[in-house]
Formats: structure tokens, sequence, C-alpha cells
């Protein structure tokens, strides 16, 4: 009888604490002025960023005798984009700091004098690569746009190892590697507004299966790279194989949103790599097997079997990869144009109330968007109208009416003109703007 007193008395007095907080707030707040919100102002970024020399494949001892001579050329490239001094330097101007994790390495990135609302295109990170590749050293220049990380420019040549080998040795030499980086930063060229080139959400991602770490073969990031700058060079939109962590910083350290661009396509490659021989090899011969996955629900699509790529080696330097078929670039052409972004989805696929569409989660789609048959009475007066409900990949073995397999699409229950769906009818988004005076139309 005590415990259930005790209960009571204790609820009775939480009850009457609560009552009061409220009265006591009831009171107050007539004669509290209203805090107005606070403006958020968009956050700038330097419109130019140059990060340090990364490395792939060079063996230790090599990477210490050239430190000096890589860190000079590195001035050519802040000299001519990024003068401005660090990105602690500029973080540290806005309210937002640098996080003490991160110092160190805004201290080592060097940043222009201007600086745009931080935009796709507002910003281009440049940054410097040396790779070992069979025989050769290979120096690649690369500009990456900070905020999506794709591939905006890119050049490179090649050195025969033992000639690289014999220069760093040589005190007379000890410009060479300037010279070179000068070459390369005339030769990278920025162009558009920093969005795709081709008008389609295919997004090129690029990964390894296996890293090589001989002396004699070299990094298969090298190969990516050189890939990577042909792709670029044909329209693709690729997002660099290396370098997201870096971005990351960049973003953390300017207090920016993660905004990279999320690969749709991803390619998997193991490469079997030439070996340092005696003789120079021109065209050196490479070997990748290929996988392949839709980057949105991560399902394996048929992969590209093993293929000879030949390197012929120009007389400037440069490595022009060839594979011995077009079984990598049919696929990705054809990717492209399923994904293009001029076309809408159409229907692929009826099962009773749902419908299956051709593009997805990659087009743009989400779960709920409320789309509508395309051509007739719009919007509210749509003749057939559903929603997105999910999303299915290659293993529905779809096929659009344009003729290519849907590798992944998007799944719609029709609310109204269930029975009025056919296979080929292309949707578009409702643009009914809710809540809406029934039964009148438009936004």
């Amino acid at each position: 009888m005590k415990q259930i007193l005790f209960i009571k008395a204790g609820l009775c007095t939480f009850f009457l604490l609560f009552a009061g907080a409220l009265s006591a707030k009831a009171q107050t707040a007539p004669d509290t002025p209203a805090t107005p919100a606070a403006k958020t102002l968009p956050q700038n970024v330097p419109s130019a960023l140059v990060s340090e020399w990364r490395l792939f494949g060079v063996d230790p001892d090599m990477a210490r005798q050239i430190r000096g001579r890589l860190n000079q050329s590195r001035n050519i490239l802040i000299k001519k984009w990024a003068d401005g001094g660090s990105l602690e330097t500029f973080a540290n101007k806005s309210p937002r700091k640098v996080p003490p994790l991160l110092k160190q390495f805004a201290a080592t990135l060097a940043v222009s004098a201007d600086s745009k609302p931080a935009a796709v295109g507002a910003s281009v990170v440049y940054e410097p690569v040396i790779c070992r590749l069979g025989d050769r050293y290979v120096i690649h220049l690369g500009a990456a746009d900070t905020v999506l990380g794709t591939l905006r420019s890119a050049a490179h040549t090649s050195i025969d190892s033992k000639q690289f080998e014999a220069d760093a040795r040589d005190p007379n030499r000890a410009k060479n590697i300037e010279e070179i980086m000068t070459s390369l930063a005339a030769r990278i060229v920025i162009t558009g507004d920093g969005k795709t080139q081709d008008n389609s959400a295919l997004h090129i991602g690029m990964a390894l299966a296996k890293e090589h770490t001989r002396r004699d073969e070299g990094s298969a990031f090298c190969a990516l790279a050189l890939l990577g700058q042909n792709l670029a060079e044909q329209k693709f939109t690729v997002v660099r194989p290396w370098g997201s962590e870096t971005l990351g910083k960049i973003r953390n350290s300017l207090g920016l949103p993660s905004t990279l661009r999320r690969p749709t396509r991803t390619l998997v490659f193991l490469w079997d790599l030439p070996r340092t021989t005696a003789k120079p090899q021109n065209p050196m011969k490479l070997k990748a097997t290929i996988n392949i996955a839709e980057s949105v629900l991560g399902q394996p699509l048929p992969k590209i079997p093993e293929t000879v790529w030949s390197g012929q080696i120009a007389t400037d330097g440069q490595i022009s990869l060839t594979a011995a078929n077009t079984s990598m670039l049919d696929f990705l052409t054809r990717e492209r144009n399923a994904l293009s972004l001029a076309e809408a989805p159409q229907v692929a696929k009826i099962n009773r109330a749902w419908v299956y569409l051709d593009k997805g989660r990659a087009y743009g789609l989400e779960v709920d968007d409320r789309l509508v048959i395309s051509g007739g009475p719009v919007n509210y007066n749509a003749a057939i109208k559903g929603h997105v409900v999910g999303f299915f990949g290659p293993d529905k073995q779809i096929t659009s009416p344009r003729g290519f397999p849907v590798n992944e699409g998007a799944i719609v229950y029709i609310r109204k003109g269930q029975g009025d769906t056919k296979v080929g009818q292309t949707f578009v988004y409702d643009e009914t703007v809710f809540p809406t005076n029934y039964p009148a139309s438009g936004k």
C-alpha cells in the first residue's frame, strides 16, 4: 500500500512540474522577442587548388632522390593556378575554422587568390602523379572538379626508366621534371561548366581488383590514369579512380556537403602488366579482365573477358592504350545512350498494376516520385498516373522498347488508368503542386 501511495505521489509531482513549466513558458513567451533565422550564405571555394604529388609504383629510394625536384616542379603549378596561400589560411577567414585533425593537410594544399560560391564547375583541383608502368615512368597531371570529383582535363608523358633514373642522379638534369610539368600544364584545358558533356547519366567509375607491387611491373593505377584520360577525351564522364579522400578532406576543411558524383557504372580491372626487359618495348602489351557492376543496386553485369591492350609510345612520350576489341567501348556507348537525359523513361514491362520503366535511379528517379503519361492532358487530368515504388536490376532480364537491356530501372505503381498502360508508353514528371483545388488542375 505504501509503495502504491509513493508511486502516485511521484506521478503527481511530475505532472505538477510539467504543468508549471508549460505555464511559465506561456507567460514569458509573449515578452520574448522572436529571434530571426540566420541567413545561410553560400560557402565559397577557391577557384583552383594544387595538391601534393601522388606516387604509384615508385621505388622508395627513387622517391627520396627526386623529392626535392618534385617539390620544385609543383611550384610551377602553384605559380600558374594557386598563388593565394594555403587552404588553411583560406578556410580560417570564414566563421568555420579548419578542424584540428585537418590542419596539417590544409596547410600543404595551395589555393588560388580568387574564390567562387561552391557549385559544380566552380573549382578545380590539380594533382600531379608519377607512376611506373613496365619500363616507363609516367608523369600525369589531372584536373578534377572539386565538388563532384569528375575528371575535367588531363595530360601525361612518359620517360624510359633507365633514362629517368640516370637523370635523377645527374645534377645537370635537376630541372628535368620542372620542364615536363611546364609542358603538361600548358596542355591542360578546362572547357564547359563541369556538367556532363554528353547529356547522359552515365558516370564511369574505375577500380582495381588487385594492385601490383613488383618494381619491374609498376602500378596498375598507371594504366587507369591513361585509360581515364582516354575516356574523358571521348566526352565520357569519368570519376577519378583515386583522390576521393583528398576531395573529402577539402570539403571537410571548408564545411561543404558531400556531393561527390557517384559512378553509375563501375569497371573493375584485373591487369596483367608488362615487365621491364633489357630492350624497351614499343608498343608495350597489357592484358585486362574487366568486371562490371551497375552502381545503384551493386549488381554485377556480364564481364568483359581478358583483352590485350596495346600501349603505343609516341615520340613525345604519350602512351595511347588501344584494346584488341571494342567490347568495353561498345558497352559504355550503349550505356551512355541508355542513360540519356534527353529521353524520358518508357514502359518496358507490365505486371498488373505495376509497370517497369527502362530508366531508374541513375536517371534521377526516386521513390514516391509522381509520374504521368506523356501526351494528352497533363498533370492532374492525365489519363494514366502513378508513383515510383521501387527499382530493379539486371536480374529481371528486361529489354527496353528502345532495344537495350535494362540494367537498372524503376517500378511504378499505376493509380489511375491501370487498364490503359502499354509497353512503349513514355512517362514524365507530374508537376501538379499539392494541395490543389479539386477538380482544378495545374500548378
